[in-house]
Formats: C-alpha cells, sequence, structure tokens
C-alpha cells in the first residue's frame, strides 16, 4: 500500500502480512538494469528513516527463483506489539536479523536455503514487578520445507540456557530449557512461568507459541 515512483525506482508506506501491518517506514528501492543482460532483475532496498535497515536482492527472470544476497534489519520489539501479546509478561530491546543468503522458489513462502543469525539485544522481561534484563538470545536460523528453523542461545549469566526455534505459516515456536544461577530475582523466575516455561528442580522448559494459542 502506499506504492510511489516506478518499477526502476520507488518507495512504499505500509506493507501488510496476514491482514496485519509490517512496522516498516517508507520501504525505498532502487533496480540495476545493466543485471538483466544476465537474466537476473536486482534490487537495492532500504528503510528511508532508518538506512541501517537495508537489503539487497535478485529475481531470476528463467526460473523466477528469488535470492536475497545480504540483510540487516533491526527493530525496537515494541514494535511487533500487535504481532508479540504474551500474558502478564512484555518484552523489550531491539530484535536484530541478518541474512547471508535466501533462496526462495516460485509460488512459495518459505526458503529453500535460509542461512542467518536473530538476535534479542538488550532482552529485558517487564512484569509488575518492574524490568529485568535477560541478556541478548539469538537464533542461528535455517530454512527447511514449510517452515523455518533454528538453533537458540543465551550466554547471559543469570540465564543461560538453549532451545530450537520453528516458525510456519500459522505461528512461531521456541523450545527452551533455561537454568537461572541461585541468584536470580525471584519476579524473573515468576516471568518465565508466565511465559509458558514449566519448573522441574532448577530447570523452567517448556515452549512459548506466537501468536499465542490460548484456549
Amino acid at each position: 500500500m502506499g506504492i510511489g515512483g516506478s518499477v526502476w525506482r520507488g518507495e512504499v508506506t505500509q506493507i501488510l502480512f496476514s491482514g496485519k501491518a509490517l512496522p516498516v517506514r517508507k520501504l525505498s528501492w532502487s533496480v540495476n538494469p545493466v543485471a538483466l543482460f544476465t537474466g537476473t532483475l536486482k534490487a537495492k532496498f532500504y528503510e528511508q528513516q532508518t538506512p541501517i535497515n537495508h537489503g539487497d536482492m535478485g529475481f531470476n527472470l528463467l526460473s523466477r527463483q528469488v535470492e536475497l544476497y545480504a540483510l540487516h534489519w533491526q527493530l525496537p520489539v515494541e514494535a511487533l506489539d500487535s504481532w508479540i501479546q504474551l500474558r502478564g509478561v512484555r518484552i523489550q530491546g531491539n530484535f536484530v536479523l541478518d541474512l547471508q543468503s535466501l533462496l526462495l522458489p516460485p509460488d512459495e513462502l518459505f526458503p529453500s536455503q535460509l542461512d542467518g543469525r536473530l538476535e534479542w539485544q538488550n532482552a529485558v522481561l517487564q512484569t509488575d514487578s518492574g524490568y529485568w534484563p535477560i541478556g541478548s538470545p539469538a537464533v542461528q536460523l535455517s530454512g527447511e520445507g514449510d517452515a523455518i528453523k533454528g538453533i537458540v542461545t543465551n550466554s547471559q549469566p543469570m540465564l543461560p540456557g538453549d532451545g530450537s526455534f520453528q516458525c510456519t505459516m500459522k505461528n512461531c515456536r521456541v523450545t527452551l530449557s533455561v537454568q537461572p544461577t541461585p541468584d536470580a530475582p525471584q519476579p524473573v523466575l515468576n516471568a518465565l512461568l508466565l511465559l509458558g516455561l514449566q519448573r522441574s528442580g532448577d530447570e523452567f522448559s517448556g515452549q512459548i507459541t506466537l501468536p499465542p494459542d490460548y484456549d
């Protein structure tokens, strides 16, 4: 929506996905016409108000395959409030996505090849009891069939843990295992329970679904 310019150079003010507006502000693009002689339509794109958010992509005119050569995108977590709603807990910080490669076959919504990393920088859990930093959890991303998968790690001393990640058209599921240190504040432990993790001794584990599939 809000498209201006031409195929070669232009901008869009709003992008919709599953009926919701993505938090992208004035996404601009420019196409390299010379690349057409190689059979590929190549373009660069960036967010006008946050130029650090940018990427390079190509479209093979013969195979109709989309290839993302590089992408760097960072976004305040608060910008995704309409997408991420957790009962009793709010999350803060910045999501930073770096992709090194992505191949998207024609008429498919999930990549046949994906290599990248998603990091939740300066991650904070907010509850009625206060604000609690939990480190910078990261996910190493890969593509597999009709899903995007990844490995979750967090080396923050208070909440060391690991897990896995899977995102489909329906939702995203994160499976976590966290072992808080003995000095972890009780409100942080309560927040882990509010997120849906179960406690067994010193370990909190379980699955978090976004958007939540509440009963």
